[in-house]
């Protein structure tokens, strides 16, 4: 094992800038987790690491991914999990102070005792991965039957490997969300409408979903950037249909419909019942355009039957 006694300012440096340079290549919050557990033990000259994520509903500290050089520890070591009413101290620093806990036996406690003995802990050092006044739990590393004493070197290192984590953490958690958000909002579109259009606040397309793609023909990497008259609408221009209904918006409404038709990439025209939505911005005006696409079937005067009774 690497002796952190060892390892000079410049040998940190460089092992710190590349685990955040891995954090950046390292998309899934799983191995991320899994790679510091294995990294962050040899920089400070332990040889046990576990990552324990907080559960802010139930105040519960999970272990989410450890290391340990003994696999049967480490698969005890995943089972693990405290409530934060059974560990006052520690959740008094980690959570409401928000800074490092050093353990050493015969100090007060900061794990049950049952803890303590079953994994042998002699000293442990505790650092809470906070993000922007949120934490999210903390990374503990120690080696097992020592009495290791970390030195302020070896803490300000677990210091910045937790807060590269816990950015790693929140960054994944909205990439997640938001990834679940655009799937959930496509599934309501194909239940609701035929296809859907995003404009900017300039009318320029954004992109087009699946329905839209397969109504009208056109790809998003198309039509990507151009304006809609421009994609959809060019013999009428700025001024036809599709426009006036994006400027009603623009002017202040939140949602309008009119009968539109629009130039499919084939030159044909798509007859559609447009419900055009404002997507308002931080400062409260039209940033983004939806164009929710319902097809009139032709000699149609109104959307065909199913569409309709979906919506």
């Amino acid at each position: 094992m690497l002796d952190a006694r060892e390892v000079g300012e410049e040998t940190l440096l460089a092992a710190l800038i590349g685990i955040s340079e891995m954090m950046g290549d390292l998309p899934d919050l799983d191995e991320l987790l899994e790679t510091i557990v294995r990294i962050a033990p040899p920089l400070v000259s332990a040889n046990r690491c576990s990552i324990f994520l907080r559960n802010p509903r139930t105040r519960e500290f999970r272990v989410a991914h450890a290391f340990s050089t003994d696999p049967a520890v480490t698969a005890r070591l995943l089972r693990l999990s405290v409530l934060e009413a059974d560990v006052p101290l520690l959740a008094k620093k980690i959570v409401e102070m928000k800074i490092p806990l050093l353990y050493r036996e015969g100090k007060e406690p900061v794990l049950p005792e049952s803890i303590v003995r079953a994994f042998d802990i002699r000293s442990m050092l505790m650092v809470p991965l906070a993000y922007q006044g949120e934490v999210l739990g903390f990374i503990a590393l120690d080696e097992p039957g020592k009495s290791h004493v970390f030195t302020s070197q070896q803490v300000n290192v677990v210091n910045t490997i937790a807060s590269h984590t816990a950015v790693a953490v929140v960054h994944t958690r909205l990439v997640e969300a938001y990834a679940l958000e655009r799937r959930r909002s496509e599934a309501l579109a194909e239940a609701l409408c035929d296809g859907v259009i995003t404009f900017d606040s300039h009318l320029r397309v954004l992109s087009l979903n699946r329905g839209a793609v397969a109504l009208l023909g056109w790809t998003s990497d198309e039509v990507s950037g151009r304006t809609y008259w421009d994609a959809f609408d060019a013999s009428a221009g700025p001024s036809g249909e599709g426009a006036a209904l994006a400027r009603k918006l623009f002017a202040g409404a939140r949602r309008v419909t009119g009968r539109v038709n629009l130039q499919a990439r084939d030159g044909s025209r798509i007859a559609c019942l447009v419900t055009a939505i404002a997507v308002a911005g931080a400062s409260r005006e039209a940033a983004e355009i939806l164009f929710a696409l319902t097809r009139i079937l032709p000699g149609a005067t109104r959307p065909h039957p199913e569409r309709t009774a979906a919506g």
